[in-house]
């Protein structure tokens, strides 16, 4: 647990860090109760990773990168037990936060695919074997 209602919830990956280069002020993760509870609420399946503190496994098996929706904010997808998840990092604050993690549907990859950076080109091939399914 860190101060001021910060929750650790892990570091960013190495590759991560290395494709965006001055993108994040540090290499921690962090996540306000406020935004643990909303989560909670509203992504129950995916909020398991917040409470039972193995976020770290969704940040070491991160595939790739895309622009979502919202400046300020990267958005990276990763691979957990054969199914994608989509997670937010905010970047305008003075620490990296977690912003959402939400199971995308097929709709929402298909909106993020032109804008994906890979972090490995095996994932690339994974990614478009599941997206033809």
């Amino acid at each position: 647990m860190g101060s001021k209602n910060r929750i650790l919830l892990g570091y960013l990956h190495p590759i991560v860090l290395h494709f965006h280069r001055n993108t994040f002020k540090s290499k921690k993760l962090y996540l306000t109760r406020k935004k643990s509870n909303k989560i909670s609420i509203e992504h129950p399946n995916q909020a398991k990773f917040i409470e039972e503190h193995n976020f770290q496994v969704l940040l070491d098996n991160t595939i790739a990168s895309c622009h979502y929706k919202e400046d300020g904010v990267k958005n990276f997808i990763t691979m957990h037990e054969a199914e994608y998840l989509i997670y937010g990092i905010s970047i305008n604050n003075f620490r990296n936060e977690l912003t959402t993690i939400f199971k995308p549907n097929t709709r929402q990859l298909v909106k993020c695919k032109d804008s994906m950076v890979f972090l490995d080109k095996k994932e690339k091939s994974n990614f478009e074997e599941y997206l033809k399914n």
